[in-house]
């Protein structure tokens, strides 16, 4: 019998006011259901858009690195180019005046100073530092507001550099004076020695030197 009576009392039809309210529920499940995957639709686009924002983001800026790089590539071989003209036009090769102009092996050979009775050069990654190095690094400083003349003259069997600077903002001047001689090591090494360098009138001491000479290996060897 109470079986019979469980049956009778899932066999009642439900009423109108319980059908309504099952349906408002049903609704506002599939509105919810509906709005769920309307923003989970519009989050995954907006992080397609921040993703495709982001990699042109990325794409400019390493155009505009590469256009950086090309820029400066540039300017650094125009520079280069300059200064390879100004040493030709003091060495005389344009004029055929016999200007005095190092050779080239005294210009590439190891650039060193005596300290100590030794004989101290800069190596940096696997290349020693020369003459050569030390000229094109003083021409690189010259720009738009730095102009730079270099000039070179045999004096007393040594080479001395004449380099002057100025500044267009301010006019600052600078003057240096390095001079230079071919030396033979006891280790039988042909080097350029610095015997004097002079900045604006004041010997450079051999701390100084020292000092510059470390600069170089730091930045050489980067």
């Amino acid at each position: 019998m109470n079986d019979q009576r469980s049956d009778q009392q899932f066999e009642q039809p439900i009423s109108s006011s319980a059908m309504q309210d099952l349906a408002g529920v049903l609704a506002r499940m599939s509105d919810a259901l509906d709005n769920q995957s309307l923003f989970r639709s519009e989050i995954r686009s907006l992080r397609d858009e921040v993703a495709a924002l982001r990699a042109e983001r990325e794409a400019e800026s390493a155009r505009r690195e590469a256009e950086s790089a090309r820029q400066e590539e540039a300017v650094r071989t125009l520079r280069e180019e300059v200064a390879s003209l100004k040493r030709r036009l003091s060495s005389g090769q344009g004029d055929g005046s016999g200007i005095d102009f190092p050779p080239a092996e005294f210009l590439a050979s190891p650039l060193v100073i005596a300290s100590g009775g030794e004989f101290l050069g800069v190596q940096g990654k696997g290349k020693h530092f020369s003459l050569k190095d030390f000229v094109q690094l003083i021409e690189r400083k010259e720009s738009a507001t730095v102009a730079v003349e270099t000039s070179w003259k045999r004096q007393d069997g040594h080479w001395v550099l004449v380099v002057r600077t100025e500044s267009a903002e301010g006019g600052r001047e600078q003057n240096i004076v390095l001079v230079a001689k071919k030396t033979v090591t006891p280790s039988r090494n042909t080097v350029t020695e610095i015997i004097r360098l002079n900045i604006d009138g004041n010997d450079a001491p051999d701390a100084l030197l020292l000092t510059l000479f470390r600069q170089l290996k730091t930045v050489l060897n980067g």
